[in-house]
């Protein structure tokens, strides 16, 4: 670091770039720990604006998700009817019967679809939240260890 400039200060001691030289060891690591975890929390910060961009262009294809989910429910609806009238026809029952049984059977279908995939739905983000916590907490923890290390 030839090129760094060492200034005498009447403050203390010789400084190169604004860091103290006579500071011994335990500044040096206490300063070298902080700033390490300034620089983890620094990746944090940008690994959420990392996200916010992906979901930005992620938003095209949610809407085309979105427009294919609304198109299969019309089409379901629709083969639901299809099926209905097939049965009414089969079972030689009326179109009114035929249709109320169907459409009970596809909501006792969907409730259970919907039950099962609200509980594994609200246990899958606890994980997450937990982890972000805990990480939370260590990074205080380590900024404070380095910054009082060598005091």
């Amino acid at each position: 670091m030839a090129h760094q400039e060492v200034v005498k200060d009447a403050r203390g001691p010789a400084q190169a770039n604004g860091r103290s030289t006579g500071g011994g060891l335990m500044e040096d690591v206490g300063t070298f720990g902080s700033d390490l975890a300034n620089l983890a929390s620094l990746q944090g910060q940008l690994a959420a604006a990392d996200a916010r961009e992906t979901l930005s262009r992620a938003i095209p294809a949610i809407v085309g998700l979105v427009v294919a989910v609304l198109l299969a429910i019309a089409g379901t609806g629709v083969l639901l009817a299809g099926l209905a009238l097939w049965i009414a026809q089969a079972a030689a029952m009326q179109p009114a019967q035929a249709l109320m049984l169907t459409g009970l059977g596809a909501l006792v279908v969907v409730a259970l679809i919907g039950a099962v995939s609200a509980r594994f739905l609200g246990s899958s983000f606890t994980t997450f939240r937990r982890s972000s916590e805990e990480f939370e907490r260590n990074l205080a923890w380590i900024k404070t260890t380095l910054t009082y290390s060598g005091r």
